[in-house]
């Protein structure tokens, strides 16, 4: 190493600050014997040291280390320095001159005479959280570099946007086909997400399933633009492995330096905006605004309004019925049990708004109990008008992912005694992208003598593909295939299709939201079991539930 400095004309500190002028490293060369110590000019930028660590490198640098750290460094350097050891590889912690704790790894090899003791030791320490600027499993940028770029285009004054990808129910990828998988399926993600923006956008991995990028100068056209293709390749190209995964992204924008002056600020505006996509259906790009930065208030608000509802015994929730009539007949054959919310701080809350909450927060397993039984309460005491009558009682993914509905209904004697006037509903979305794992689970709700219904059927993914293979004994169609349904239409066609296919395989079918008598009349004609729809009643409380369809001899009317 001299004789190479010195033939090209360098001393020591040039060979350091020519080096370190190609590198975030800090480049050192401990000449042993001498005793003395060489480090880039950058070391003394960025750590608490000064020109005495030429001279006594031992104490000054182990000044600056945490100290649960600084003997195991000790000890190594003695080896070295009595010449037992040939090389240096350690990490370990020391602090910053702001005062801050990072960690470093420090690598050395030693050069000996042919005595073999060492001259000198060459070798390079570098800032591991400096250089930990990408995410393992996708290889974008991480939350670390994001928030480090943002700041620098805050304080370079720069206008611009910051946008938050999520995606929408990734944890259906992970439980159908296993992390490995779904940490492969992200890496295809981040690339086609990476391909599809400006090239001047960086995108970053925040954390999971949430990515962000940053576009200066950006409009609200831009990203509308940019989104809207997004939502065509990802919905429509997305296949890895021979499997076609259904995967759709929520997006939240906000601007700077309008919406927020600081990384923390925007990136929180930004995952509100998101937030709030989510809870309007998913899907969907939402742009922050005062309206959106009040209604995640209203969020948080209700998210406490819901914990205290639920410690209080639930006191604040209030079963509504809606009859289900036999299409034939229009006799009232049952019901299902609808939850409601009459909060005294947010006034009649729409369960559109609050089941989510529920389930994101897991109070729905709590909850759930509280409706099954208030369900198979008031179902009793209707079966001494009429012995056959039947609940349908919606269920959560929540509950049976986390085995609570299972455990609960074994462990719960009384329900048995009529369980098969009970019947469980479960949203059509939730089951195919966890096929296996809902039909186990509903076998053995079945055993038990429980029916089960597949609720909004024709909404979801496959739906015909899977319909043979779903463990059910009903599927609901959706009110979004009866809307505008005539003799002959697409609507009505679909709908006899699937009536017929249904009625081979032993399932019942249920047709939801019929509101007209033309639209009765038309549907009356495909041979559905059952119809539910404000025809024939809307939700209603137990208590005019009863005096309508029971005490005063209506069923079937309206």
């Amino acid at each position: 190493m001299r004789n190479i400095m010195k033939n090209i004309g360098l001393t020591a500190a040039e060979f350091f600050d020519l080096f370190s002028r190609t590198t975030d490293d800090y480049l050192y060369m401990w000449d042993i014997q001498r005793g003395y110590f060489y480090i880039s000019d950058n070391a003394y930028v960025d750590f608490n040291i000064d020109e005495g660590i030429k001279t006594d490198v031992v104490k000054e640098w182990a000044g600056i280390m945490v100290p649960e750290d600084r003997q195991r460094w000790l000890a190594d350097m003695q080896l070295i320095g009595d010449g037992k050891k040939d090389y240096h590889d350690m990490e370990y912690r020391i602090y910053n001159r702001a005062g801050h704790i990072i960690w470093v790894s420090c690598r050395g090899e030693v050069n000996k005479d042919e005595n073999q003791r060492p001259l000198f030791m060459v070798g390079r320490i570098s800032n591991i959280g400096k250089q930990n600027k990408f995410d393992n499993i996708t290889g974008l940028m991480n939350r670390a570099q994001f928030q480090s770029d943002m700041n620098y285009l805050l304080n370079s004054g720069i206008k611009g946007l910051v946008v938050v990808l999520d995606i929408d129910n990734f944890k259906n990828i992970n439980e159908r086909h296993g992390y490995a998988f779904g940490d492969r399926a992200l890496n295809l993600i981040s690339t086609q997400l990476s391909n599809l923006l400006p090239q001047d956008c960086q995108i970053y991995r925040l954390d999971g399933d949430e990515f962000a990028f940053l576009m200066k100068d950006g409009t609200r056209e831009n990203i509308e633009m940019i989104y809207e293709n997004i939502q065509v390749y990802i919905t429509n190209q997305f296949m890895m492995d021979g499997h076609k995964l259904f995967v759709s992204l929520s997006a939240g924008v906000c601007f700077f330096p309008q919406d927020g002056d600081n990384y923390q600020r925007l990136l929180r505006q930004a995952e509100g905006a998101v937030e709030i996509a989510k809870m309007n259906g998913k899907n969907q790009l939402v742009f922050f605004s005062k309206e959106i930065y009040n209604r995640r208030l209203k969020i948080i608000e209700m998210q406490e309004s819901l914990h205290n509802c639920v410690s209080r015994g639930c006191e604040e929730f209030e079963m509504f019925y809606q009859p289900q009539i036999d299409t034939n007949t229009k006799k009232v054959v049952g019901a299902e049990a609808l939850l409601r919310w009459h909060s005294p701080e947010h006034g009649e809350v729409s369960p559109i708004e609050f089941i989510p909450l529920l389930e994101e927060s897991h109070l729905i397993i709590e909850v759930g109990k509280w409706v099954f039984e208030e369900a198979v309460r008031q179902c009793k005491q209707w079966q001494k008008y009429d012995p056959d009558f039947i609940m349908s009682i919606n269920v959560s993914y929540t509950q049976l992912k986390e085995n609570s509905l299972l455990e609960y209904l074994k462990n719960n004697e009384y329900h048995k005694l009529s369980t098969r006037n009970f019947i469980l509903e479960l949203t059509e979305s939730c089951w195919v992208p966890n096929l296996h794992f809902l039909n186990q689970e509903f076998k053995n709700i079945q055993d038990m003598g429980y029916g089960i219904a597949i609720d909004d059927f024709g909404t979801g993914y496959s739906s015909l593909s899977h319909l043979k293979e779903l463990s059910a004994n009903i599927i609901k169609i959706d009110r979004s295939f009866i809307q505008g349904i005539n003799q002959g239409s697409y609507e009505y066609t679909f709908l006899e299709y699937i009536v017929k296919l249904a009625h081979i395989i032993d399932l019942k079918v249920c047709v939801e939201g019929v509101e007209t008598i033309e639209e009765y009349e038309v549907v009356k004609q495909a041979s559905p079991d059952y119809i539910q729809g404000f025809l024939f009643g809307r939700p209603i409380s137990a208590a005019d539930f009863e005096s309508r369809y029971f005490n005063d001899n209506q069923a079937g009317g309206r």
